[in-house]
């Protein structure tokens, strides 16, 4: 059965189960959309291929309203069913420790405890997964040496919250891959095995992404994007490196009729205009021959920084690739700021680069070096810029981050006083000697070296006589925690356990009410602290 679906949405919250040593975070990936379809009404509606189920040797279904994983016994209908489930944009960093890591299911129907299901978790051995399709099988693609069996012997109501045994060492081994990006996709396989003749139901079945909630079980027919499948990861790192490059934004069609990708993640500015969004090239600095004077400025934007709250910068960069040969005398002075915004936003044609908000922190780029063709160079270390990015109240991790290059008018000069890289649409020109071709690799890059602090244990009184009741309900709860607030104002909420450390911490932008996902929290008792408009509330809460 189908239904229009929206978008399901990933979010990233900071988890303070801190040690002496490193930060401990958590991360949490839903399936996302992929694919468009038309259903028999000839109406149009969001699907995705990040998940998909197999029966015995053959894909069973891209696009279905549950997905099956374990073994269907009866005598004359045996089968072997597997679920493949591909999460994208898992930002771990190289180097970090898995602590836990879970996959958070929603029941599509009924169990017994007598429906026991076995089912094999492996991830899928690759840097990068891709997603599924019709031709190939789930149990083809290459799995990790790491993998844990899934004795599934406790009964299921209808669309209750369930979880699969700790992954970490399936998670660890992928993370650990060489080539390993933070930003790729992980694919995780639940493979059913032959449990023999059985009356019973040796299977279990759970919410896809087209999930539907049948009428006849009770469901109102419509699509719920919470009951998804969702990757929880709890880890930590005490230092890392990430590297992000430009990444593409839109595409459009050249003069040939070729659609290509383009990004207007930079941007280039000349004087008081914007001079391009989609361009072979980044100029910054000053042209200064006497008819054509113009101070040059070049915007970069990288998204999905995964730099947790409290990281210390150790050092950052922006590595570009020369798009024009350049001499000593070409001296280009650029002073280089960052955006002063949590998240920046990408360009456009209506706004200066040079309009942004800044930072207090800059530096000045002297460029008195020569640069060949094509050759990799980098600016000074950035990481004052980085920091008081970072530093902001609203940071969290996956945000943006921009930089701006300017250009000062260095006076009349027959030299070129401005430096030329390659921009996301970066094209090699024959004239140059280069193939005609875009090269990716060339794009400019922000790498970041950084070290997670040691960070002291957060305590918490529920009984300080300042802190207001706050309203949670259900409460004990096994799922979803309904938090109730007093106004509609933005709110920021921390959940404690009981040895006052800290797991929990997500901002609240509007509304009334906050949705708390407990599926991943261990049974226990916990403490909600919860400010908003200046005021604190708090409640005790029960996982069962």
């Amino acid at each position: 059965m189908n239904k229009l679906l929206p978008l399901a949405v990933c979010a990233v919250c900071l988890l303070a189960g801190f040690t002496a040593q490193s930060q401990n975070l958590r991360l949490s990936r839903t399936i996302q959309v992929t694919d468009t379809i038309t259903d028999d009404n000839g109406l149009r509606f969001p699907v995705s291929s990040d998940d998909a189920e197999q029966e015995n040797n053959a894909i069973d279904a891209l696009y279905d309203d549950d997905l099956d994983a374990g073994w269907e016994g009866e005598p004359g209908d045996q089968n072997i069913l597997t679920t493949g489930l591909r999460f994208r944009q898992v930002f771990i960093p190289k180097g970090a420790v898995i602590d836990s890591a879970f996959i958070v299911v929603y029941s599509h129907e009924s169990k017994t405890a007598s429906d026991v299901a076995r089912i094999t978790i492996t991830g899928e051995a690759t840097d990068n997964a891709q997603t599924f399709t019709d031709d190939v099988l789930i149990t083809d693609r290459p799995r990790t040496g790491a993998s844990l069996l899934w004795v599934v012997d406790q009964p299921w109501g209808l669309w209750t919250a369930e979880r699969t045994p700790d992954l970490r060492a399936i998670v660890q081994e992928i993370v650990n891959r060489p080539n390993w990006e933070p930003g790729n996709a992980l694919a995780l396989i639940l493979q059913g095995e032959n449990q023999g003749p059985s009356e019973d139901e040796n299977a279990r079945e759970f919410e896809s992404f087209e999930n539907i909630a049948d009428p006849e079980d009770g469901g109102d027919g419509q699509n719920h994007p919470e009951r998804v499948p969702e990757l929880v990861i709890y880890y930590s790192v005490k230092s890392g490196r990430i590297e992000i490059p430009i990444a593409v934004t839109d595409t459009i069609t050249d003069d040939n009729g070729l659609r290509f990708p383009v990004s207007s993640d930079d941007a280039e500015q000349e004087n008081n205009e914007i001079d391009a969004l989609f361009d072979d090239d980044l100029d910054a600095g000053w042209e200064g021959e006497p008819g054509d004077q113009n101070i040059l400025t070049a915007g970069v934007r990288f998204r999905n920084i995964p730099l947790p709250k409290g990281a210390v910068i150790d050092s950052a960069f922006i590595q570009v690739v020369s798009h024009e040969s350049k001499t000593s005398a070409d001296v280009a002075r650029i002073t280089i700021v960052g955006e002063a915004a949590d998240s920046a936003a990408t360009y456009t044609e209506t706004a200066l680069i040079t309009d942004r908000p800044r930072t207090t922190a800059s530096l000045l780029w002297v460029v008195d070096q020569p640069w060949g063709l094509w050759t990799t160079e980098r600016t000074p270390d950035l990481r004052a810029i980085v920091q008081e990015v970072i530093n902001r109240p609203g940071w969290k991790a996956e945000n943006a981050i921009a930089f701006t290059l300017l250009g000062e008018n260095q006076g009349p000069s027959e030299d070129e006083n401005a430096r030329e890289f390659e921009s996301y649409e970066n094209i090699a020109d024959p004239e140059d000697g280069g193939d005609g071709q875009n090269h990716p690799e060339r794009v400019p890059r922000l790498i970041v070296y950084y070290t997670s602090p040691n960070l002291s244990v957060s305590t918490f009184s529920p009984l300080n006589p300042d802190v207001k009741e706050l309203t949670v309900y259900p409460n004990p709860t096994h799922s979803i925690a309904t938090l109730e607030l007093e106004s509609e104002n933005a709110a920021d909420v921390f959940v404690y356990d009981n040895q006052g450390r800290m797991v929990v911490h997500l901002r609240h932008a509007y509304g009334r009410t906050i949705q708390l996902n407990t599926a991943g929290m261990q049974v226990g008792s916990y403490f909600i602290q919860v400010l908003q408009d200046g005021v604190r509330y708090s409640q005790q809460l029960i996982v069962k």
